[in-house]
C-alpha cells in the first residue's frame, strides 16, 4: 500500500470524524441535526440518546424527528410515550417550531399525526393522559372510566407546512421502503418514508 493511500484513508476518516463534530456540536449549539448529517450518521446515531436536549414539548417534539430519522424505533416509541406521560402537553398545544431547514419542518409537521394516533388509541380505552403507572382495585378503576374523555388533536400549523418540492427518501436499513409499507400522511409531505411504530402499550 503506497504512502498516497495511507494519507489518503487517514484524511477520509479525519473528515468523518470532524463532520461528525459538526453535527453534534451544531445540536448542543442550538440547531438540531439535519436529515442528511443524521442519515449520513446512521449507524452511529442509532442506539444512542437523541442529540437535542430540553424537557419541553418542542424539544420532545426534535428528539422524535431525530429517532424517526435514523430508525431507531424503540427510541421514538420511549420518546413517545414520555410526552404521553406529561398530560399538560396538548398535542394541539405544540409550539410552531417555524424551522428554516424545509425536510427538518415537513417531518416535524407529520409527527403530532403519529402522537394524535398512539395517544387516541389509549384514550379511548379508558387509559387518560396522567394515568397513575399503576392501576390498584376497582376504585382506581373506576375513577378512571369515569373522567371525560378529551381527545388530542393536531396543532393548527401543521396542517399550513409546505410539501417538499424535491421528494425526500428516509430509507430503511434495506433500501426504499416498499410501496406497501409507505406512509400515507408522510407521502403527503412528498417524503418516502415507511409507517413509523409508534403504538407503546
Amino acid at each position: 500500500m503506497s504512502a498516497d493511500h495511507i494519507r489518503g484513508s487517514y484524511m477520509v476518516s479525519f473528515l468523518r470524524r470532524v463532520l461528525n463534530l459538526i453535527g453534534i456540536a451544531s445540536s448542543i449549539l442550538g440547531s438540531p441535526p439535519t436529515v442528511s448529517w443524521l442519515l449520513q450518521n446512521r449507524a452511529a446515531r442509532v442506539g444512542q440518546i437523541a442529540l437535542t436536549k430540553g424537557r419541553t414539548p418542542t424539544a420532545s417534539l426534535y428528539r422524535m424527528y431525530e429517532y424517526f430519522v435514523v430508525g431507531y424505533t424503540v427510541g421514538l416509541r420511549t420518546e413517545i410515550e414520555f410526552f404521553f406521560n406529561q398530560p399538560t402537553w396538548a398535542v394541539a398545544a405544540i409550539p410552531d417550531p417555524d424551522d428554516a431547514d424545509p425536510q427538518r419542518y415537513a417531518i416535524l409537521c407529520v409527527l403530532p399525526h403519529y402522537l394524535v394516533k398512539a395517544f387516541n388509541r389509549l384514550i379511548e380505552r379508558g387509559l387518560p393522559r396522567g394515568s397513575p403507572a399503576i392501576i390498584a382495585g376497582d376504585d382506581a378503576e373506576d375513577e378512571l372510566r369515569n373522567r371525560a374523555i378529551v381527545l388530542e388533536e393536531e396543532p393548527a400549523w401543521a396542517a399550513k407546512v409546505p410539501p417538499l418540492l424535491e421528494r425526500l427518501i428516509i430509507p430503511t436499513l434495506g433500501g426504499e421502503p416498499a410501496e406497501g409499507s409507505r406512509s400515507e400522511r408522510f407521502l403527503s409531505m412528498n417524503i418516502i418514508a415507511e409507517e413509523p411504530h409508534v403504538l407503546f402499550v
